[in-house]
Formats: C-alpha cells, structure tokens, sequence
C-alpha cells in the first residue's frame, strides 16, 4: 500500500494568503518543503482522500490520472476538505466520460446535505455526473470499495455533526488516517479494539504544532505521540508502525525543519506535499 500527500496544510494553507508571520515568511523564503496547499492524500492509484479547492492543483502537479480514481472519501464538509464545486463538472458537456466506472464519493449524511445537492441541481442535464454516493456511519459497518479496499469509518471529534476518520485495509496492509480530530472518544477506542487487528501506518493531525491545545477538533505533536501510545497499548500499533505528522498551521509556529526535528525525537515523520510512503 502506498500514500501520497498531496496537500498537507490546515484551511489557510502555508504560507497564509495574508499573513506575515515568522512561519508565513519563512516559507515565502524558502519554499519547497514549507510551502503547503490544502490538505488531501491518495491511497496507491485509486482512492482519493478529501477534496479541497486545491484538488486541481494538487492533479496537474502531481500527473494524476482522474479515470484511475474510483473512490473520494470525504472527512467531513469544512470547505478545505470538501469543495464539491467541481464536482459539477463531471455531467455531460463539462467533462467527456466515456467507458469508466463511476466515481463513488463515500462520507457520512452531511454529504448529502446542501453543498453537493445544491452544485449538482444549479446544472440539470440529461447526462449523468458518473457519480455514485455510498453513506456510512460514523464507527459503522466497513464500506468495500470496488477495488478491494476495506474501508472502515472511525467516529472524529472535531467541528461538524458527523466527521469521520478512516481505517483502510488491503492485502494485509493497514493505514489509519485522523484529520480533523482531537483525540478518540471511549467508545472509538473500545470501536478500533474489536474491528482493527493492527496498522501499518498512522497519519495524524498536527495541526497546533508546537503550541498548547486552544481548539477542541485538532492536535499537536505532544497529543500525536500520546494518541501512538495509546494505540500501541490496545496492541493495534507496534514499533514497526510508521507515525506520520500532517495537516499543519501557520498558527502551529513550527517550520517544516523545526517539525522534522520535534517529531524525529519520537520516530515520527513529517508530512509535505508530494511525499509518499510506501509500507
């Protein structure tokens, strides 16, 4: 299994459109790894994770082929993660799609509701959007893609009424993902302890950085590694599990090298935009 970060920043992205703090300026300096777009991810060839308005970039930059996506997992319906907006685009007329398999977009209820309903009623056509919705509950029965993968919905804590993180299984490999989230209520522990026998590779929000916790919804590096030893506990994570920081902050006050360096101390990576992991 493979994960490819195509974005990795919080909603402002990095640096800030506005913003002339030390971390903004820094990034303006040096660019590279300290630039970061919104964040997004993809699994091997075919699953994508969240939709930002930053999607067609992170397409062109990194040559993805879109008749290889078959699956779009959403997280939940904050507008760095969800811009079905372009969603629209796939009727007939906007985009020709001849002969491939519909996009099945996979998000608890909050998908259903206005933003997507509303994109895709402003353009009616006698076409098709190619496009399948597949709703799954929050620390529910797992969802089987049409490539294989296993996918269950873990319960997030975070700022809207149904934001979900993800477990993705195939062949044996295992991949957490847990963006936008603090950490795990009791009954989400008590949910990965029945259902996930281990993981191969955790990514977790990082969003505060440096900084002491002010928002319920995300997490720092301290609880990122408090949350890997509590996984490690259940016996789901071991010391051959790869921990990766990501969905980062100007507000967090960490460079792309300071957070190398803060998490490195543990054994954890840090995300860019264009990293990939294979495991």
């Amino acid at each position: 299994m493979k994960i490819k970060y195509l974005g990795t920043a919080a909603a402002e992205g990095i640096p800030g459109l506005f913003c002339q703090c030390p971390v903004c300026m820094t990034a303006r300096k040096r660019g590279g790894r300290d630039i970061r777009s919104r964040t997004q991810a993809m699994i091997d060839e075919t699953l994508m994770i969240d939709w930002p308005a930053d999607s067609f970039y992170h397409m062109m930059n990194n040559v993805i082929h879109p008749e290889l996506i078959k699956t779009l997992l959403f997280t939940h319906i904050h507008e760095d993660h969800y811009y079905p907006q372009d969603l629209g685009t796939r009727r007939q007329g906007f985009a020709h799609i001849d002969g491939c398999d519909p996009l099945t977009i996979v998000g608890s209820s909050d998908i259903l509701t206005a933003p997507l309903t509303q994109v895709l009623s402003l353009m009616p056509c006698e076409g098709t959007y190619h496009i399948e919705v597949k709703i799954v509950e929050q620390n529910g029965d797992p969802y089987v893609t049409v490539d294989g993968y296993t996918v269950w919905p873990i319960k997030a804590v975070h700022g809207t009424d149904h934001p979900l993180c993800y477990v993705i299984e195939k062949d044996g490999k295992a991949l957490m993902y847990a963006h936008d989230t603090s950490e795990f209520l009791p009954e989400t522990w008590e949910y990965l302890k029945k259902n996930i026998k281990h993981l191969d590779f955790v990514s977790l929000d990082c969003t505060e950085g440096r900084v002491p916790m002010s928002y319920k919804g995300h997490m720092n590096f301290e609880r990122d590694f408090a949350f890997g030893e509590k996984l490690k506990e259940l016996g789901i994570a071991t010391e051959e599990t790869i921990f990766c920081c990501n969905h980062f902050s100007h507000n967090g006050k960490v460079t792309y090298d300071e957070g190398v360096r803060i998490a490195g101390e543990r054994n954890y990576l840090v995300s860019y935009d264009g990293m990939e992991v294979e495991f």
